[in-house]
Protein backbone atom coordinates (compact mmCIF):
# COMPACT_ATOMS: atom_id res chain seq x y z
CA UNK A 1 0.00 0.00 0.00
CA UNK A 2 1.36 3.72 -0.90
CA UNK A 3 -0.67 6.85 0.22
CA UNK A 4 0.74 10.40 -0.54
CA UNK A 5 1.61 12.26 2.88
CA UNK A 6 1.91 16.21 3.43
CA UNK A 7 3.86 17.52 5.87
CA UNK A 8 1.17 17.56 8.89
CA UNK A 9 -0.29 13.99 7.57
CA UNK A 10 3.78 12.96 7.88
CA UNK A 11 4.38 14.49 11.60
CA UNK A 12 0.77 12.26 12.05
CA UNK A 13 2.20 9.10 10.61
CA UNK A 14 5.21 9.63 11.68
CA UNK A 15 3.94 9.84 15.43
CA UNK A 16 1.83 6.45 15.50
CA UNK A 17 4.71 4.18 15.81
CA UNK A 18 4.43 1.79 19.09
CA UNK A 19 8.18 1.23 19.80
CA UNK A 20 10.83 2.27 17.41
CA UNK A 21 11.39 5.26 14.81
CA UNK A 22 14.59 5.36 12.80
CA UNK A 23 15.11 8.33 10.73
CA UNK A 24 17.53 7.93 7.58
CA UNK A 25 19.04 11.23 6.51
CA UNK A 26 21.41 11.40 3.14
CA UNK A 27 20.39 15.06 1.78
CA UNK A 28 23.47 17.82 2.61
CA UNK A 29 20.89 20.81 3.48
CA UNK A 30 17.43 21.47 4.48
CA UNK A 31 15.46 24.10 3.88
CA UNK A 32 13.14 24.23 7.21
CA UNK A 33 12.10 26.77 9.37
CA UNK A 34 12.89 25.82 12.41
CA UNK A 35 16.25 26.55 11.35
CA UNK A 36 15.34 30.56 11.79
CA UNK A 37 19.15 32.09 11.56
CA UNK A 38 20.70 29.62 13.41
CA UNK A 39 22.95 28.31 10.20
CA UNK A 40 24.28 32.14 9.61
CA UNK A 41 25.07 32.27 13.19
CA UNK A 42 26.91 29.10 13.08
CA UNK A 43 28.81 30.03 9.54
CA UNK A 44 29.68 33.62 11.41
CA UNK A 45 31.47 31.56 13.97
CA UNK A 46 28.93 32.49 17.00
CA UNK A 47 28.96 29.29 19.84
CA UNK A 48 25.97 27.05 19.86
CA UNK A 49 23.34 26.39 22.32
CA UNK A 50 23.81 24.32 25.32
CA UNK A 51 23.83 20.87 24.63
CA UNK A 52 21.65 21.08 27.92
CA UNK A 53 19.06 23.46 26.73
CA UNK A 54 15.74 21.05 25.57
CA UNK A 55 14.26 22.39 22.63
CA UNK A 56 11.05 21.06 20.99
CA UNK A 57 12.58 18.02 19.21
CA UNK A 58 14.53 17.08 22.66
CA UNK A 59 11.13 16.86 24.46
CA UNK A 60 9.57 14.71 21.78
CA UNK A 61 12.69 12.42 22.08
CA UNK A 62 12.33 12.33 25.57
CA UNK A 63 8.55 11.88 25.77
CA UNK A 64 9.23 8.93 23.84
CA UNK A 65 11.80 7.49 25.27
CA UNK A 66 9.91 7.91 28.88
CA UNK A 67 7.03 5.31 27.40
CA UNK A 68 9.85 2.95 26.19
CA UNK A 69 10.15 3.77 22.73
CA UNK A 70 13.43 4.24 20.80
CA UNK A 71 14.33 7.26 18.68
CA UNK A 72 17.17 6.76 16.20
CA UNK A 73 18.96 8.22 13.19
CA UNK A 74 21.59 7.44 10.82
CA UNK A 75 23.03 9.67 8.77
CA UNK A 76 24.82 8.85 5.41
CA UNK A 77 27.77 10.76 4.16
CA UNK A 78 28.95 10.17 0.72
CA UNK A 79 31.42 13.33 1.18
CA UNK A 80 32.44 15.27 4.11
CA UNK A 81 29.92 17.08 5.73
CA UNK A 82 28.89 20.32 3.89
CA UNK A 83 28.97 23.57 6.13
CA UNK A 84 25.39 23.27 6.70
CA UNK A 85 25.43 19.17 8.12
CA UNK A 86 28.39 20.44 10.18
CA UNK A 87 25.90 22.96 11.76
CA UNK A 88 23.38 20.45 11.86
CA UNK A 89 25.89 18.13 13.89
CA UNK A 90 27.62 20.48 16.12
CA UNK A 91 24.21 22.05 16.82
CA UNK A 92 21.06 19.78 16.71
CA UNK A 93 22.89 16.40 17.21
CA UNK A 94 25.14 16.88 19.91
CA UNK A 95 21.82 18.40 21.54
CA UNK A 96 19.73 15.48 20.34
CA UNK A 97 21.80 12.72 21.84
CA UNK A 98 22.02 14.55 25.53
CA UNK A 99 17.77 14.25 24.97
CA UNK A 100 17.99 10.47 24.52
CA UNK A 101 18.31 10.52 20.35
CA UNK A 102 20.28 7.52 19.36
CA UNK A 103 22.11 8.79 16.46
CA UNK A 104 25.07 7.11 14.45
CA UNK A 105 27.21 8.39 11.12
CA UNK A 106 27.83 5.74 8.13
CA UNK A 107 30.41 7.61 6.58
CA UNK A 108 31.13 6.40 3.14
CA UNK A 109 34.16 8.10 2.83
CA UNK A 110 35.95 5.82 5.36
CA UNK A 111 34.69 2.64 3.83
CA UNK A 112 32.66 0.91 0.93
CA UNK A 113 29.13 1.54 0.47
CA UNK A 114 26.89 -1.44 1.07
CA UNK A 115 24.93 -2.77 -1.54
CA UNK A 116 21.63 -2.29 0.63
CA UNK A 117 22.36 1.24 1.22
CA UNK A 118 19.92 3.69 -0.68
CA UNK A 119 20.62 7.36 -1.41
CA UNK A 120 16.81 8.51 -0.05
CA UNK A 121 15.37 9.95 2.91
CA UNK A 122 12.50 8.48 4.84
CA UNK A 123 11.55 7.13 8.45
CA UNK A 124 11.10 3.74 9.35
CA UNK A 125 8.80 3.39 12.05
CA UNK A 126 8.88 -0.17 14.22
CA UNK A 127 11.01 -1.68 11.43
CA UNK A 128 8.35 -2.43 8.78
CA UNK A 129 6.43 1.08 7.81
CA UNK A 130 8.34 3.69 5.81
CA UNK A 131 7.60 6.94 4.82
CA UNK A 132 9.53 7.95 1.72
CA UNK A 133 10.32 11.54 1.85
CA UNK A 134 10.35 13.78 -1.42
CA UNK A 135 12.55 17.11 -1.16
CA UNK A 136 13.12 19.85 -3.74
CA UNK A 137 16.51 20.61 -5.04
CA UNK A 138 16.91 23.39 -2.61
CA UNK A 139 16.00 21.05 0.36
CA UNK A 140 12.39 21.96 1.12
CA UNK A 141 10.00 19.21 2.02
CA UNK A 142 7.07 18.38 -1.31
CA UNK A 143 5.77 15.41 0.34
CA UNK A 144 6.13 11.43 1.42
CA UNK A 145 4.65 8.10 0.57
CA UNK A 146 3.86 6.07 3.39
CA UNK A 147 4.91 2.68 2.11
CA UNK A 148 4.46 -1.06 3.90
CA UNK A 149 4.86 -4.71 3.27
CA UNK A 150 7.01 -5.53 0.06
CA UNK A 151 7.75 -2.14 -0.72
CA UNK A 152 8.87 -1.28 2.63
CA UNK A 153 11.28 -4.24 2.53
CA UNK A 154 14.61 -2.35 0.75
CA UNK A 155 14.61 0.65 2.64
CA UNK A 156 13.72 -1.39 5.85
CA UNK A 157 17.02 -3.32 4.77
CA UNK A 158 18.95 -0.27 3.90
CA UNK A 159 17.77 1.32 7.22
CA UNK A 160 19.20 -1.67 9.13
CA UNK A 161 22.33 -2.25 7.49
CA UNK A 162 23.31 1.12 7.67
CA UNK A 163 22.78 1.48 11.52
CA UNK A 164 24.64 -2.08 11.82
CA UNK A 165 27.80 -0.42 10.46
CA UNK A 166 27.28 2.83 11.44
CA UNK A 167 29.41 5.02 14.47
CA UNK A 168 27.33 5.83 17.24
CA UNK A 169 27.55 9.47 16.19
CA UNK A 170 29.88 10.66 19.71
CA UNK A 171 32.47 8.62 18.92
CA UNK A 172 32.53 9.49 15.24
CA UNK A 173 32.17 13.17 16.36
CA UNK A 174 35.04 12.59 18.21
CA UNK A 175 37.18 11.89 16.04
CA UNK A 176 36.68 14.53 13.71
CA UNK A 177 37.06 17.95 15.15
CA UNK A 178 37.77 19.09 11.67
CA UNK A 179 34.09 19.63 11.28
CA UNK A 180 33.25 21.22 14.57
CA UNK A 181 33.47 24.85 13.34
CA UNK A 182 32.43 26.99 10.21
CA UNK A 183 35.56 27.44 7.48
CA UNK A 184 34.66 31.41 8.02
CA UNK A 185 35.62 30.96 12.04
CA UNK A 186 38.91 29.29 11.26
CA UNK A 187 39.87 31.68 8.83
Amino acid sequence: MTMRLDEQQLDEYTDRFTSDALRYETLTYYDVASDGDDFARFLAGEPGPSPEVVGGWGRWVQQQRSRGATVRRVRVLREPPSDYLRFEMGWAYVANVSAGEDIRILDLTERPAPAEVVDAEFWMLDRQRIALMAYSMAGKFLHAHALDGDDAAPYVDAAETAWRLAEPFPAWWARHPEYHHPVAASA
